[in-house]
């Protein structure tokens, strides 16, 4: 992989603008496409981000097309096209409704960039990142899933909401899939170097655990749409280590030897998943992660049945 990165963003609208806006202003790439089945919107977005980055004087091309070509050869991808989840719907109903617009975008993928990393936004995002891995026939290391990252990241949010402390004093990892399945380890759980068991109830930790899970949904209920500010975050976080080689550790959904994709504790480089790291569970959280696994398999079953 260059030193200087080709990252592309399947699908143009909120988190994908959200994401090239955020990778342009860090400097982590020196061309970005956006690509969208509307080309108007694709080009509009990739001018406006263009006048952007002349305002800010770096040095980056960006273009917009309806065109899987505009892609060839790139380094990265970020697959964030398919319908937003709407307030009331199940994540099985969203992910037959995503899972078509995935396995293509993957397939051009595929054609076009063969030897790129895919990073898939998409939801329901665990389902997906298979649907990704299946179509675009690529090594597991080469196809990650975001949202770890942004679901740990609302963990620490409510940790420092709740004690009213900075959040970059609060640490917190949840695994497992990007749902109410999902395993917020109590153990990483600390504000500075103490356990949060030790400065909160177990009422307070569960309400918190309870906000955090319900963040996204919150967020439909008082938009209309899902995130995109957050989950662009994400991908900033994993273009980067990918770019570094940071040896940082961050959690994404990846496949084990199982090939079944999950929330895991991971490190990046500039071949994709480099480790899968064993996180220090409890029994219990232990069987919550393999209740999540084995929930997943059932959800895959649903959409390839």
């Amino acid at each position: 992989m260059r030193n200087k990165l080709k990252i592309a963003i399947i699908g143009a609208g909120n988190v994908g603008a959200s994401c090239a806006s955020l990778l342009a202003c860090k400097s982590v790439c020196e061309q970005i496409a956006l690509i969208d089945i509307n080309a108007n919107l694709a080009k509009a977005k990739a001018l406006d981000l263009s006048h952007m980055v002349a305002i800010l004087d770096l040095d980056i091309k960006i273009n917009g097309s309806d065109d899987y070509e505009l892609l060839r050869d790139f380094d990265i991808v970020v697959i964030t096209a398919g319908f937003a989840r709407k307030d009331g719907q199940s994540r099985e109903d969203l992910a037959k409704a995503n899972a078509s617009i995935v396995s293509q975008s993957a397939t051009q993928i595929a054609k076009f960039a063969p030897n790129s990393i895919i990073i898939v936004v998409t939801n329901p995002l665990d389902i997906m990142v298979y649907v990704a891995l299946k179509s675009s026939k690529f090594k597991p290391n080469k196809v990650i899933g975001m949202a770890g990252e942004l679901d740990s990241g609302r963990l620490k949010f409510q940790i420092s909401s709740q004690l009213n402390t900075n959040v970059t004093n609060c640490n917190a990892i949840c695994l497992g899939m990007h749902n109410d399945f999902m395993i917020c380890q109590k153990s990483s759980m600390k504000v500075g170097e103490k356990a949060l068991s030790d400065v909160l109830s177990d009422e307070d930790i569960q309400g918190i655990i309870h906000r955090s899970k319900t963040s996204g949904a919150k967020i439909v209920e008082l938009m209309g749409t899902s995130a995109f500010y957050g989950p662009a975050a994400g991908v900033l976080k994993l273009c980067q280590s990918i770019k570094n080689e940071s040896n940082n550790t961050l959690v994404c959904s990846v496949c084990d030897d199982s090939l079944i994709p999950t929330g895991r504790v991971v490190r990046l480089d500039k071949n994709g998943l480099k480790e899968i790291v064993e996180p220090n569970l409890t029994n219990e959280e232990e069987a919550k992660l393999q209740n999540s696994i084995d929930n997943l398999i059932l959800f895959i079953n649903t959409i390839y049945k």
